[in-house]
């Protein structure tokens, strides 16, 4: 090998050798994938916690959406008779309220 040759190679080598990982650089490196490793693991759990619950609320939403309400009988209101008397020639009408059943 030539001195030519040599001082390249060494040159190369000095050239290469600072920028090489050392254990230290491994170490740090290492317990930053740890780290984000837990925090994916965490994300993952609660996504699925989530998707969970929203299925949940849909599977009862869409059960409640389908049952059948029975039928409400509507509340009728009759004016009282001294009314009546003040207006002989009309004829009055019942008032009639819908009302929902409770829940």
């Amino acid at each position: 090998m030539d001195d030519k040759e040599f001082t390249a190679l060494k040159a190369h080598y000095d050239a290469i050798v600072p920028t090489l990982a050392t254990k230290a650089d491994i170490e740090v490196l290492r317990a930053e994938m740890h780290k984000m490793s837990a925090e994916g693991y965490r994300w993952m759990v609660a996504s699925m916690i989530g998707m969970f619950l929203g299925f949940g609320g849909l599977y009862f939403a869409g059960n409640n959406a389908t049952k059948v309400q029975q039928p409400v009988a509507p509340v009728v209101v009759q004016a009282p008779a001294a009314q009546q008397a003040q207006l002989p020639q009309q004829a009055l009408q019942p008032i009639i309220i819908y009302l929902t059943p409770p829940k």
